[in-house]
């Protein structure tokens, strides 16, 4: 373990320390870890809204208190694109010294300028709105561009003093409002450009452009374990690199559920599963392991952190991640856009899909509970436990283990730089 640490250390330091010397990403990393009281604030609720306790779901999505919880996720978890939108420009801009409320705002509506807000509700109806796909996750890296090109274009119009002069006398709140008019005219003018060259296009806007890129690769994906290895290990990459994983699910789900429904046919005919190995390999490398991206072996890592920010970060984590909710980790750390978490991000779902097909055929599985379809929130044991009793749970033992090994060595990196972060800050003092 000394060895390969010493070897992450070697090669992943420098990139992450250039990275974090780099203006951009230094600025993405805070927009992100920005996000971590609206991600933390919110898990509690998703944790209530998820008990996977039957009575308590039937009341819920038999009640109007379904479209309550829905409205705090919308605000929150669902918003997290126009969130990232602000910070990003806002932090850009106060690197330069200059108004980050400003180079915010203007970056909040470039980004709601680019969407589409005209919803269809039947073959001749429409709403106007914003699709929470896009003001979130499905939206976070047009987000992450239009605060950068956004940013961008403030520090720079406004180091060529494309401003307005404000007479003196004045009051500082009237002339910081007064001041960046202009370069708000030229960038708004700009966003609306960019919103007309996408219209023209077959795609009509950038959000659905970026989806069908995403989808191209997944087009010719068929129900078997290999396909869902591929599946697993692009949902995870594609998310590490900000793109949400209901762009990739979203055209992959046929493909799914057929897979479960033939599984579920089969059991109630009491025959053999013919997706045995696919089904329960799905049921591995999703977000049982405390979300997307399996970072329960983070987490746990996270338990013997030497630095105060991971020791922290942990306590506020634990009982979300046992939850399915990771959000705090992926923004927060945040694992997005590091470059120390690509390679766990990147291998998670292959080690635990390989690991899993062989435990398959090592113990003799034959079946497992297809049709119990749980709360996404379900912690992962109980899940396992109900779909596959003592044979998956001990399936799923082995992948943790591999999981937390495989996390670890990336984690330490992280802590070991944040401990000499902190002694920094605290000789400064």
């Amino acid at each position: 373990m000394n060895t390969f640490e010493k070897f992450l250390n070697k090669y992943l330091a420098p990139i992450a320390n250039k990275m974090n010397a780099n203006t951009f990403f230094s600025t993405l990393a805070g927009a992100f870890m920005r996000t971590l009281p609206v991600t933390i604030g919110v898990s509690v609720i998703l944790i209530i809204y998820g008990l996977p306790i039957p009575a308590w779901q039937q009341y819920i999505y038999g009640s109007d208190l379904n479209n309550q919880f829905n409205a705090a996720i919308n605000a929150s978890m669902n918003a997290l694109g126009i969130y990232v939108a602000f910070n990003f420009a806002y932090l850009y801009a106060n690197h330069y010294k200059m108004s980050g409320l400003n180079a915010g705002l203007l970056s909040l509506v470039g980004f709601l300028m680019l969407m589409p807000q005209v919803i269809k509700t039947g073959k001749t109806q429409t709403v106007s709105g914003f699709l929470t796909n896009n003001t979130g996750g499905g939206g976070l890296i047009v987000a992450i561009l239009v605060g950068y090109i956004t940013a961008k274009l403030f520090v720079v119009l406004t180091q060529h003093h494309l401003t307005i002069k404000m007479p003196q006398g004045v009051p500082p709140m009237v002339e910081e409002s007064m001041s960046p008019a202009i370069i708000g005219i030229v960038i708004l003018t700009a966003m609306f450009a960019i919103r007309m060259i996408f219209y023209m296009t077959p795609y009509h806007d950038v959000f659905t452009l970026i989806s069908k890129l995403v989808q191209m690769p997944l087009q010719n994906l068929t129900g078997n374990v290999w396909s869902v290895i591929v599946l697993a290990t692009l949902t995870n990459v594609f998310w590490f690199f900000g793109l949400h994983p209901s762009l990739i699910l979203g055209i992959a789900s046929p493909i799914l559920m057929s897979l479960l429904t033939e599984n579920i046919n089969a059991l109630a005919a009491q025959k053999p599963l013919p997706y045995l190995a696919a089904g329960i390999v799905y049921v591995m490398t999703s977000n049982i392991f405390g979300g997307q991206g399996q970072t329960y072996g983070l987490v746990i890592a996270m338990a013997r952190a030497k630095s105060a920010r991971y020791k922290q970060l942990f306590k506020l984590e634990a009982l979300p991640a046992l939850f399915n909710v990771n959000e705090p980790l992926i923004f927060g750390f945040p694992i997005m856009l590091n470059p120390i978490f690509f390679l766990p991000m990147l291998l998670v779902a292959p080690v635990s899909g390989f690991a899993t097909w062989g435990m398959i055929k090592l113990l003799g599985i034959t079946k497992y509970l297809a049709s119990a379809q749980l709360p996404w929130t379900t912690p992962g044991p109980m899940q396992i436990f109900i779909l596959g009793g003592w044979q998956l749970l001990l399936v799923m033992v082995v992948v943790l283990v591999l999981n937390f090994f495989l996390w670890y060595p990336f984690f330490k990196i992280a802590d070991r730089r944040a401990v000499q972060e902190e002694q920094a800050a605290r000789a400064d003092v």
